[in-house]
């Protein structure tokens, strides 16, 4: 009978995350998670068929993290998601940085993040009373304000708590809602 190992998926899982979440999914190799673990690589790929396998596990979560944080606020308005957006940047920066400051690369987390968009589409078509591409265009311009702090909040340039954040994109969200309204 093999000895009962001592490291399990769940381990793993939790201790590269944790790697990621501190230095980013540059960090992640077989020899620095086992090291996080205090194990040796075995037990990484007894579980993993590679360590691509265990990175998507980790963007999958990374994913999962991202839309627990923002998609309840799509609900309540563009303001509010907008908000809570900045709060994952500044709360999550490597996590952020990963999703969706990516070049060159595709975003893991754009089924996601525009599911969430359109939900912010279809909320700010009914508070407004305007038509789908009237309330396309205001969120995209929007969202691209906010995505602008959600950098900045992610670099450390910028410190907002959730309210601040919500107030800064209602202002702009105003704006444009009025010009749009011509």
């Amino acid at each position: 009978m093999p000895p009962k190992q001592r490291i399990t998926r769940e381990m793993i899982l939790e201790g590269s995350f944790a790697l990621f979440k501190a230095e980013g999914m540059a960090s992640i190799n077989a020899r620095s998670v086992a090291r996080a673990l205090g194990c040796s690589t075995q037990p990484i790929f007894s579980y993993y068929e590679g360590m691509d396998d265990l990175k998507t596990t980790l963007e999958q979560r990374a994913t999962g993290v991202f839309e627990e944080a923002v998609a309840a606020s799509a609900g309540e308005g563009l303001a509010s998601a907008c908000g809570a957006y900045v709060r994952f940047a500044q709360e999550e920066p490597r996590l952020f940085a990963h999703l969706f400051l990516r070049i060159g690369r595709e975003n893991p987390a754009l089924p996601a993040g525009q599911a969430i968009f359109e939900s912010t589409v279809s909320a700010e078509a009914r508070r407004e009373g305007f038509a789908p591409d009237q309330a396309k265009a205001l969120c995209a311009e929007v969202w691209l304000y906010a995505h602008g702090l959600a950098a900045a909040a992610a670099a450390g340039l910028l410190a907002l708590s959730q309210p601040e954040a919500c107030e800064r994109v209602e202002r702009v969200r105003a704006d444009v809602a009025a010009r749009l309204r011509g």
